[in-house]
């Protein structure tokens, strides 16, 4: 057996022995916590006094024997130590008390006076009669008696071991008597009685240290471990011997199983330990350990005595034991798996009840939502009883809570009790409102479900203003247009003494709303109606619309309970070009580590349209596609077209058209073309269809962008600049005049935005002036592109620069330029423009084409069909080939077929690049 850290105390008894071998009795009492080595501090000393020829009578206090007199002395009578005319006249003498019904009770005291603290002269001559039964070896030998656990000694035992104290002064005698150390004894007189003789000693056990702990992992582990251990169990054990002897299991267990170890094991054994130690103490101790596993931490002893229904005092008392068992450390439990093991110990009905009634009391005593939500999910998770009333309005904050911090599951847990736990119409609208953001963003297509109950409790009237609210933003999402109108005018305006940060909210709200359906709400202007704060008309000030975004995204804490209202500020600042102010935004967004699911694709599609206003294409094809794939698309509803739309766009410009055209095969809700998405989705077709020589269906998306505007009356051409779309396609299509005129609209327009949409309008109208206008014309649309962030467009406007200056036969700076656009280009993957600045950029006056490349099928071509396709090779549009071929684009049209056909290729790109341009030499 080995003892640590209780050296010092073995060697006190030894001394004491040795007196008493002297003729001075002695009794020692030791306490110490639950499992604090005691019991093993008695058998070491018991080997030292059999090896020293004493006579060693041992006992063992047990609860389930409290009751029975004399007990304990039974158990000294029985043993094999004790002399047999000592043990047969001990063994009489108890005989005779327990079957004389007469006889008298030591622990009852002196039955003439009622005193219990004097023993009167029947139960002092039991008494005298037995201490010379078990003294009368100590007339030889030293006689020495163990009693373990006096705690649990009968009372009749008691009061002999009081008497013997009494008697044995001058014998050969030593009492070691063992005990729980608590704050307060239960038997307070036998303590008093016993320790002020002078012949007592008392031994306090303390939890094992630092070092004490090592040396008893160094018994069971190897040096290094036990070294690298020991702090660690050290702190989890509160230096309990039992605990950290468990700890010990728990790291052997993961050690045989391959588990990585990269710190303690705190494990089944560490628990089991635990729940040794609990009920080693009883009920009383294992109900309060209970208690405190249920509340959690920070709880004082008076809200334990409620919980319990005892007093405050007897559950300090008990904390205390707790504390210096090492169980506890300020009043929290020293690891989870402790708490774990002891709740797990709890029948689910006992855990489920004390969950709803420590709920009771903490919301008495004045406790959070999330606490009380805490306790009362638990109950309900145990199969527990009725939540109160107040329940439903307390899970219903606290899920608030849980969807700002991105806890989603709790926040439905918690919200499907609240739903279950009221009958009131408002609060269960309120509850349902929340319950369907809360799985919107977990999972859109379950969330749907929660959109009938709330239609009827808006028909019933029972919906608030900001659930209305909120229901309106989820029926767009899902494209019930007919429903938005209808609850949109149910809307009523903010009530009088609405603060100016909820004002700002809720018209944002119902602003972003309008403006994405235009014929939802018609006429609601003034304080609080659809105009006031994201303003749909002509008259327009973007500047002031990213004033109010900002203000809106500056207002509340990022993806949290304001998510939709700053997802669609968000927007304004993007697709208005304010795309470097939004930067900052998507940073903090995209950091949250809280975001996520729907709110993460959100943000990721609207970054991806930022991208490919920035130029980054390949990386805003990237994001858009995540973004895409975050969700199933019957979850995205009809906010699908935002990233399959910056995703068209992407591939369009850098030239993979088949990927494109992959994007335009997903379905598209029908609802999408009556809001302003459709548009998006409209307008990125149209340069797509462009792109692959499509003019006139181009030109038809175009123009139903303009229709669907000239419907709502809302024309902004930020967004979507569906005149130089037109503008692009009359070109294509020959029509300069009507071209010019749409690009000069653009350009008038009182809305139209920052300088990327003003760069872009001077791109395409200087395509529509004769050749030596188009130079100052393209410098202030590469100037202001430049100033606008957007590389793509300003590769662009580069390349007709340098095809500007080309034509007016300033070669040189053409080709500077071109250098210029072919870097950029290069920068964005923009494939197309690559292709177009490749000969421009490379061509040198003197420089002539080596006949050896010529492809091979171009020798079917007839002498006019092969400069119409150099020229497109070349990356000319067909009226620019027609212009410099002087022939109209009916004609370039129908030589591209024929070319195509004969080259078996399916469009301009994939003609070779470099064709003979001999062919064309002179032509301009």
């Amino acid at each position: 057996m080995t003892l640590v850290e209780r050296e010092v105390e073995l060697a006190a008894l030894g001394r004491l022995h040795e007196e008493c071998a002297k003729g001075r009795a002695q009794a020692v009492v030791i306490s110490g916590g639950v499992a604090s080595g005691k019991t093993e501090l008695l058998h070491a000393f018991a080997e030292q006094v059999v090896q020293r020829g004493a006579v060693l009578l041992s006992a063992t206090g047990s609860r389930a024997e409290r009751d029975v007199a004399f007990g304990v002395l039974g158990q000294l009578a029985h043993g094999t130590a004790l002399p047999g005319p000592a043990a047969r006249r001990l063994l009489d003498l108890l005989r005779a008390a327990g079957e004389d019904d007469t006889a008298p009770d030591p622990s009852t005291g002196d039955p003439s006076t009622g005193d219990p603290s004097t023993i009167g002269a029947a139960n002092a001559r039991l008494l005298d009669e037995v201490c010379t039964a078990l003294l009368a070896p100590a007339a030889e030998r030293t006689v020495v008696l163990l009693v373990d656990d006096v705690q649990f000694v009968d009372d009749a035992s008691l009061q002999a071991l009081l008497y013997l104290q009494r008697r044995m002064r001058f014998t050969r005698t030593l009492v070691v008597l063992t005990e729980w150390a608590v704050p307060r004894p239960s038997r307070a007189a036998f303590h008093a009685e016993l320790t002020r003789q002078p012949n007592t000693t008392r031994l306090v056990l303390d939890p094992l240290s630092r070092e004490g702990v090592a040396e008893l992992l160094a018994t069971h582990l190897d040096p290094r471990t036990a070294a690298a251990l020991a702090p660690v169990h050290h702190a989890i054990s509160g230096g309990n011997p039992l605990l950290v002897t468990a700890l010990v299991e728990d790291h052997r267990a993961a050690v045989r199983a391959g588990r990585p170890l990269d710190g303690v094991t705190a494990g089944r054994e560490f628990g089991q330990g635990v729940l040794a130690c609990l009920h080693r103490w009883g009920p009383p101790v294992l109900q309060v350990a209970r208690a405190l596993a249920v509340l959690g931490e920070g709880r004082g002893p008076a809200l334990l005595g409620k919980l319990l229904d005892t007093t405050a005092d007897a559950a300090a008392q008990v904390v205390e034991v707790l504390e210096q068992a090492g169980l506890l450390d300020g009043g929290r439990f020293r690891h989870p798996v402790a708490r774990c093991a002891v709740l797990a110990s709890l029948a689910p009905a006992e855990r489920a009840g004390l969950h709803l009634k420590a709920a009771g009391l903490l919301h008495l005593d004045g406790a959070g939502p999330a606490e009380l939500a805490g306790h009362l999910t638990e109950a309900d998770a145990l199969g527990g009883g009725t939540v109160d009333r107040w329940g439903a309005d307390v899970l219903r904050r606290a899920a608030q809570d849980d969807l700002a911090a991105g806890r989603l599951d709790q926040a439905v847990r918690r919200l499907e009790l609240a739903l279950r736990s009221t009958t009131d119409d408002a609060e269960r609208a309120d509850v349902t409102t929340l319950l369907l953001r809360v799985e919107w963003v977990r999972n859109p297509s379950a969330a749907a479900a929660h959109l009938a109950p709330l239609l009827a409790a808006r028909d019933r009237g029972a919906l608030s203003r900001r659930n209305l609210l909120h229901l309106s933003e989820f029926l767009f999402w899902y494209g019930h247009i007919d429903q938005l109108t209808a609850t949109l005018a149910d809307v009523a305006p903010a009530p009088a003494g609405t603060g100016a940060e909820e004002a700002d909210h809720a018209g944002a709200r119902v602003g972003s709303l309008s403006f994405l359906h235009p014929t939802a709400l018609p006429a609601q202007a003034g304080p609080g109606g659809a105009g006031r704060d994201l303003p749909t008309t002509v008259g327009l000030r973007p500047a002031d619309l990213a004033a109010t975004a900002e203000r809106v995204l500056q207002s509340g804490r990022v993806g949290g309970y304001t998510f939709g209202t700053q997802a669609a500020a968000l927007a304004a600042l993007v697709y208005f070009d304010h795309v470097d102010r939004a930067g900052q935004w998507f940073e903090t967004l995209l950091a949250d580590s809280d975001l996520a699911d729907t709110r993460a694709a959100v943000v990721g599609a609207l970054r991806a349209e930022a991208l490919f206003r920035q130029g980054d294409l390949a990386e805003a094809g990237r994001q858009a596609r995540a973004a895409y794939e975050a969700l199933a698309p019957q979850s995205w509803g009809i906010a699908i077209v935002i990233p399959l739309a910056v995703g068209i766009a992407a591939h369009t410009a850098m030239g993979r058209h088949d990927e494109a055209a992959a994007l335009l095969r997903t379905p598209v809700p029908e609802a999408v073309f009556r809001t302003q998405l459709g548009l998006l989705y409209l307008y990125a077709r149209g340069q797509h269809l462009l792109a692959t020589d499509r003019a006139l269906a181009a030109l038809a998306d175009f123009d139903r962008c303009r229709e669907l505007a000239e419907v709502w009356h809302v024309d902004l051409p930020a967004p979507v600049p569906w005149r130089v779309g037109a503008a692009q396609a009359h070109l294509a299509l020959d029509d300069r005049e009507a071209a010019h005129a749409l690009a000069r609209q653009q350009l008038e327009h009182p809305a139209l935005g920052g300088d990327r949409g003003r760069g872009v309008a001077l791109r395409v109208l200087a395509a529509t002036v004769p050749a030596q206008r188009q130079v100052p014309i393209l410098r202030e649309s590469v100037e202001l592109l430049q100033a606008g962030g957007d590389k793509f467009e300003l590769a662009r406007a580069l390349l007709e620069l340098s095809n500007a200056h080309n034509a007016v036969g300033e070669c040189e700076t053409a080709r500077t330029v071109a250098r210029r656009a072919a870097q950029m280009a290069k920068g964005c993957q923009a494939e197309p423009l690559t292709l177009r600045l490749r000969p421009v950029r490379d061509l040198d006056p003197a420089e002539q084409w080596d006949e050896r490349v010529e492809h091979a099928g171009m020798a079917s071509l007839s002498e006019a069909e092969r400069r119409v396709a150099v020229l497109a090779a070349l990356g000319h549009t067909n009226r620019e080939i027609g212009v410099k071929l002087y022939i109209s684009v009916s004609t370039v049209e129908q030589h591209l077929t024929k070319v195509y056909r004969k080259l078996n290729v399916t469009r301009r790109t994939e003609l070779p690049v470099r064709l003979p341009r001999r062919l064309v030499a002179g032509q301009k």
